[in-house]
């Protein structure tokens, strides 16, 4: 049986895929060719699991796999600068399928906590709105296209928009089970 390979591996031997995941996904592993990757501060998890760093974003924050073991099958964690964090993704493929196919999980997640239906309409309106305001933000006008290119390249196929929020979902309920302290033992705040 042969075992996929590693999308980190991926990432950082294709560089148009590095370059795309940099920008316009925030999603920088690039930074790891110039030393070890850190957090604006030492941190660890309440439970005394390990975290690896993987990836940097351009606000200053830091995306971890977390728990034992070598692989990408572990939750990923998002820690920004300003002491919050919070689970991503059960794993890394996913992580990277919200943060490319799904970038508006939170505010669809949000949107379920106020009792509003959210449904596949929904969910692509959401991306659509997001996506024009990083277009006029970043004077992007080919973000989908982009998008396309940067899963291809991955070789990930991202399923329906509900499945990806089913996936977030799962994500979410993972988080009370991370608690990410600062060298301080104070918790980062889990959005």
């Amino acid at each position: 049986m042969t075992s996929s390979p590693s999308l980190l591996g991926l990432l950082r031997s294709d560089p148009k895929a590095e370059a795309l995941a940099e920008w316009p996904f925030d999603f920088d592993t690039g930074v790891a060719r110039y030393g070890p990757i850190t957090h604006v501060e030492p941190v660890h998890l309440a439970s005394g699991e390990p975290l690896e760093a993987i990836a940097k974003d351009g606000g200053g924050g830091t995306y971890f796999l977390c728990g034992a073991g070598d692989g990408e099958d572990r939750p990923v964690l998002f820690a920004d600068s300003e002491g919050s964090a919070g689970i991503i993704g059960v794993n890394l493929r996913d992580s990277l399928l919200l943060l490319a196919a799904l970038p508006c999980a939170d505010r669809a997640l949000s949107l379920e906590s106020e009792g509003r239906p959210v449904d596949e309409a929904t969910l692509l309106a959401l991306r659509e709105e997001e996506d024009e305001e990083l277009g006029e933000a970043a004077d992007l006008d080919d973000l989908p296209e982009r998008r396309a290119e940067f899963l291809d390249r991955l070789g990930l196929t991202p399923p329906p928009l509900t499945e990806l929020l089913d996936r977030a979902r799962e994500a979410a309920a993972l988080e009370p089970s991370y608690v990410l302290l600062n060298e301080h033992e104070e918790a980062y705040r889990q959005d």
